[in-house]
């Protein structure tokens, strides 16, 4: 396996050995007899770290299938999601991968599986991009997508009890949401009335207009 780089150009790429998490087989088990008669086709995710290939999860993707293929809407990925090859059912005993398999191992990444009936651990085979048979291991490795969402968080953005809260768009002091609720009920027809007394002339600040709910003059007064 160590001439990957050398055939697809990039050293971020290189891997050595394939390891595939046992929670991965058992959701394409799963999934594959769910499918039958017709075929499952999905795409590997994962990562490379220190030249292990380690598939971690499955993409699923548009598609159409039947009990002679699977079609796979390709186009439809993110531009920055990657796939490391592919897996797909075989309705029959045979796990041997057809021309259509072969050139979808050939434009699909690196890895590929083929899964046949009964659809066990047993009955999995795997091929690199040409159809050529491919080792692989299985395990846990669930702790790498842990990893990998602790990675995407800074230390620096969680709050402690050292830091001090700064009221954003939702500030307590003007957002209902906010109240205690042991506090006292505002009494939203008294605050009303408070906001509805105003001056009517500004440079005659004894003059004052009261409104009733609907608007209409309550009454005029002076201080």
């Amino acid at each position: 396996m160590s001439f990957i780089s050398k055939l697809f150009g990039n050293v971020d790429e290189e891997f050595n050995e394939v390891r595939v998490d046992r929670e991965v087989l058992e959701s394409v088990i799963y999934y594959s007899k769910k499918a039958y008669p017709n075929e499952f086709l999905a795409f590997f995710d994962g990562k490379i770290k220190d030249k292990i290939l380690y598939i971690t999860g499955l993409i699923f993707m548009p598609g159409e299938t039947c009990e002679t293929g699977a079609v796979v809407h390709t186009d439809m990925i993110p531009i920055n999601t990657k796939y490391w090859g592919s897996v797909h059912s075989h309705p029959g005993p045979s796990a041997r991968p057809s021309d259509a398999d072969l050139k979808t191992f050939a434009k699909n990444g690196y890895f590929h599986m083929i899964v046949c009936l009964p659809y066990s651990f047993d009955t999995f085979k795997s091929y690199n991009r040409y159809g050529q048979h491919l080792d692989y291991k299985i395990g846990d490795y669930s702790y790498l997508i842990e990893n990998d969402f602790e990675d995407f968080f800074d230390e620096s953005d969680v709050l402690t009890d050292d830091d001090e809260f700064k009221p954003g768009f939702f500030d307590e002091k003007d957002d209902e949401f906010f109240k205690n609720p042991d506090e006292e009920p505002v009494n939203h027809y008294e605050e009303y009335e408070k906001r509805n007394q105003i001056n009517v002339i500004s440079n005659n600040p004894t003059l004052r207009i009261e409104l009733n709910p609907d608007g209409s003059i309550k009454k005029i007064f002076k201080e």
